[in-house]
């Protein structure tokens, strides 16, 4: 079930008593389409995206929509972070790549802003993590009262095999790569980052600020002895 605040324009998935008895409301009255998929779950096969039922495309739908959305209001709040920080790494590589003087108090500000950042995306993830569990709560509300109804009539386990949940909600792997939100030709793609060298500013004072934490880590690691 999508709720949403008074605006209109915070909608996500909630979990709640009727949500889930609405959908396993669902599940009972499909249970009879579904003998073929049920039947093939005793031997670990699952249908694919094509073969589900609509009521489970449309949770993963919601469950799509709701994410998109926490995304978007997330790189709108820290456009301004954003900004700064794309000016901030021009000077850290010009610093650091182009004349080849470190610039310390330069790289702790840019470091300081990428840290508000990393933590920003890193709660969004969270938030999003959440609207996926929410989903899959749902859906496994309604395939367990599928398998419940299916099993009156035909000869099925007594509960639907672990781990089995066609139409699972997932996250895709953008989500776990939380600088991608600063390189807007990236996260919005499937693919994993270039393995050659990102040419863009940002990517190499990125790289610069995470080869100097690395760096600072071990030196002060190996002092202790």
């Amino acid at each position: 079930m999508i709720h949403s605040d008074r605006s209109g324009t915070a909608r996500r998935l909630r979990i709640g008593f009727l949500s889930a008895a609405h959908a396993r409301a669902h599940g009972r009255r499909d249970a009879s389409g579904l003998l073929d998929v049920l039947t093939d779950a005793g031997l670990g096969r699952a249908p694919d995206t094509d073969g589900l039922p609509p009521y489970v495309l449309g949770v993963r739908a919601q469950a799509v929509r709701s994410t998109t959305r926490l995304r978007a209001r997330m790189l709108d709040r820290n456009r301004d972070l954003s900004r700064r920080i794309h000016a901030e790494s021009v000077r850290v590589v010009t610093q650091y790549t182009v004349r080849g003087e470190p610039a310390p108090a330069a790289l702790a500000r840019f470091g300081t802003m990428v840290g508000t950042w990393r933590n920003s995306a890193a709660v969004c993830r969270s938030r999003a993590q959440g609207v996926v569990d929410e989903a899959n709560h749902l859906l496994a509300c309604y395939w367990d009262a599928a398998w419940t109804r299916a099993r009156r009539a035909h000869e099925l386990p007594p509960h639907r095999p672990a781990g089995w949940l066609p139409g699972r909600a997932e996250l895709d792997p953008t989500w776990h790569r939380v600088d991608d939100g600063l390189l807007p030709d990236r996260w919005y793609g499937r693919g994993a980052p270039p393995a050659s060298a990102d040419p863009a500013a940002v990517a190499q004072a990125l790289a610069i600020l995470d080869s100097q934490l690395t760096g600072g880590a071990t030196r002060t690691t190996g002092s202790r002895g």
